[in-house]
């Protein structure tokens, strides 16, 4: 990923948990707000035809490349674990998604720490937020 743009945006917060990704049309794009512009880059996505083409995690000096390779989408999620009077963890739930199954992984926040691994079906999902791959969804249909 870019150093020079990446140096400039984690300038701005160091204390969050940043989402980075790379498009397939070259462009670098770092989000540290995620409720607001994961939905954004969602939508640009769709509305422009391209796609992530590189995926990771990061916090502080400790990144997480995430494998995008080969799928028909990306989820990614925010979410939490709680317990009466117990502490609530934060998480990362990222997914990789087949057809009608998502692989999910769950990075503990902010440390990303991976704590658990499991299948969905895509029902299970939020799917207004998944980022499919345009290209390979064109490539399915012609075959």
């Amino acid at each position: 990923m870019s150093n020079q743009q990446w140096l400039k945006a984690y300038r701005t917060d160091k204390n969050s948990v940043w989402v980075k990704c790379k498009l397939c049309i070259g462009e670098y794009v770092y989000i540290n707000n995620f409720s607001k512009q994961w939905k954004a880059l969602k939508d640009r996505c769709d509305k422009e035809k391209v796609y992530i083409k590189e995926l990771s995690l990061q916090f502080r000096s400790h990144e997480v490349k995430l494998d995008i390779s080969d799928v028909d989408g990306i989820y990614l999620v925010r979410s939490v674990k709680g317990q009466v009077g117990g502490k609530t963890q934060h998480y990362y739930t990222f997914g990789r998604v087949f057809g009608d199954k998502v692989h999910k992984q769950k990075w503990l926040t902010p440390e990303l720490i991976l704590e658990e691994s499991f299948d969905d079906h895509i029902d299970q999902c939020f799917k207004e937020i998944i980022i499919y791959d345009e290209f390979k969804k064109r490539e399915n249909r012609e075959e």
